[in-house]
């Protein structure tokens, strides 16, 4: 059998590209997507030390989860006892926002972090829904990023 690696490039790039341009023609949102994405920049931070969150809510809002408030926390597992989340900032969503997305720059605070800890950045959406009266209530949702805590 001969193989032709430039055919097979070829056509791997259009393959590759396919998801992609469905998705954006479509506005296709996957469901792990419905609260919004959240990362940070840098991911390794020290306390003390500033780094930027960007919260995009794009399909949040397509899957009409459009956010009231926005909380964002770092949480943390451990083979002992931690404490509770540590919230890093709460924020009133500005709906007029083009294109939806959350950014600003935080400061880890200096608290109990512990070397044996896996630490994660926490996204909570907090977006309103009528309810069967048509009243609105709020409900949540969450989404995650990684985040490494050094210096301590």
């Amino acid at each position: 059998m001969h193989f032709n690696k430039s055919k097979f490039l070829s056509i791997a790039a259009v393959l590759a590209s396919v998801p992609t341009t469905v998705m954006a023609q479509a506005g296709f949102c996957p469901e792990a997507l419905r609260y919004g994405s959240v990362s940070i920049s840098p991911s390794t931070v020290s306390p003390g030390q500033t780094f930027t969150v960007t919260a995009n809510l794009t399909c949040a809002i397509q899957l009409d989860n459009t956010p009231t408030f926005l909380d964002y926390y770092i949480d943390a597992t451990a083979t002992h006892t931690v404490s509770g989340p540590i919230l890093i900032a709460r924020r009133t969503y500005d709906n007029s926002t083009s294109p939806p997305i959350d950014q600003f720059t935080a400061t880890l605070p200096n608290w109990y972090y512990y070397t044996d800890a896996t630490y994660t950045f926490v996204m909570d959406n907090s977006f309103a829904r009528p309810g069967p009266t048509g009243e609105s209530v709020i409900t949540v949702g969450g989404t995650e990023a990684g985040i490494t805590i050094t210096g301590i």
